[in-house]
């Protein structure tokens, strides 16, 4: 914004400064030809005036200009650099950087080319890793937050979707509002699902996004809320404001991806109005289940769930490094998943088709997540 207001000034100096000149002319010429000594002092000043104008206007419009050029010479030498290290990321981000700083004198048919062809790079090339940190692995030993950072200065593309489900109950508890659970998702009526949302959106995401800038990383907080991110509906009235996903639109993560920051998610869902009678618009979404859905529509490249168990575990508790489809139903089937790890399966199930690599994990050992990526992660991968 500040460089088109400048721009514009500058552009209405040069107007003023020709305007000026060109009354001064005319005066000057008045005052000549009736012999007016006032009309050619006048016609004089007008002139100067004008010329003075118009040198100023010009000289800061090129000095913009030359600044911009500079900057993208070296965002350039930047981007030719990158790409012999082989990192592509971050190429085309100083590529962007580059045609960004001659916005104001591009043709905007060509600006918007570029974008248009920045979204298909995008969509084609990069492949975003899902991360689903759960409220019991923030703790003082993990370093789910550092490897995040560092994952984004990799080139990489975290997204962070959280849970709290640990701060929501005890500020439940607080209110003396009672809980409960099915299948691992809480049953929620109106008044607890305004301490959900006021709990997940506001204190948990801002603290984790103040923690990730703490880092140096670069986050912007955000519910599955903003910008209808998630649409859900009811579909279980007997455990009340609980959404089952209709639909993820994905463009609010790419755009923040494409800014250059890590999205921190909130779960929550939006409602569309004029579905029900309810005005509720506002619904409960389990994390681990916006995960999954998150990671499909983005056709992510990892998915991965951080827990606070070692992984998942069979009848005799012990973990499961590698599990089918079908292993996974039957274990969620016979009563050996349950509580809060049933939708983490689920969700792992549902992405199965669309994501390249699932997993569950401990996430209170050190490196845990970026030895995950790395392909070297503990818990059990589902494939």
């Amino acid at each position: 914004m500040a460089k088109s207001n400048s721009g514009s000034s500058s552009g209405k100096g040069v107007v003023f400064g020709i305007g000026f000149a060109y009354l001064g002319i005319v005066s000057l010429g008045i005052g000549l030809y009736y012999d007016y000594l006032t009309a050619v002092f006048l016609g004089l000043a007008l002139v100067a005036a004008g010329i003075t104008i118009y040198s100023v206007a010009s000289v800061g419009n090129s000095q913009r200009q030359i600044r911009a050029m500079a900057n993208l010479v070296f965002h350039e030498k930047i981007a030719i650099i990158y790409s012999y290290l082989g990192k592509q990321q971050e190429q085309i981000e100083h590529d962007r950087q580059a045609s960004s700083e001659f916005e104001n004198w591009v043709d905007p048919s060509l600006k918007q080319e570029f974008q248009e062809l920045w979204q298909q790079f995008f969509e084609r090339e990069t492949k975003p890793v899902v991360i689903k940190i759960g409220g019991s692995t923030l703790g003082n030993h993990d370093t789910t937050l550092r490897d995040v950072v560092t994952l984004q200065r990799r080139g990489l593309l975290p997204v962070v979707i959280h849970g709290g489900g640990g701060r929501v109950t005890e500020w439940l508890e607080k209110m003396g509002i009672a809980t409960s659970f099915v299948r691992g998702l809480r049953v929620t009526d109106e008044e607890t699902l305004r301490v959900v949302i006021a709990v997940l959106a506001g204190l948990v995401n801002k603290e984790l996004v103040a923690a990730v800038n703490a880092l140096h990383g670069k986050a912007i907080g955000m519910s599955g809320i903003d910008g209808q991110l998630i649409q859900a509906k009811i579909e279980r009235p007997g455990i009340g404001y609980v959404g089952e996903v209709v639909k993820i639109n994905p463009e609010p993560i790419i755009a923040i991806l494409s800014a250059g920051y890590i999205p921190v998610i909130a779960p929550g869902g939006f409602k569309p109005p004029g579905e029900d009678k309810d005005p509720v618009m506002l619904l409960n979404i389990n994390g681990d289940v916006s995960a999954s859905e998150i990671a499909v529509a983005l056709k992510a490249e990892n998915l991965i769930f951080l827990t606070d168990v070692p992984g998942v575990q069979d009848s005799e508790g012990k973990v499961l490094r590698r599990l089918s489809p079908a292993e996974a139903r039957d274990l969620i089937d016979s009563g050996v998943i349950t509580g809060g790890m049933i939708p983490k399966v689920e969700g792992c199930l549902r992405a199965l088709s669309s994501v390249s690599s699932i997993q569950i994990i401990d996430g209170r050992s050190e490196g845990a997540l970026l030895a995950a990526v790395e392909g070297n992660g503990n818990g059990t991968i589902i494939e």
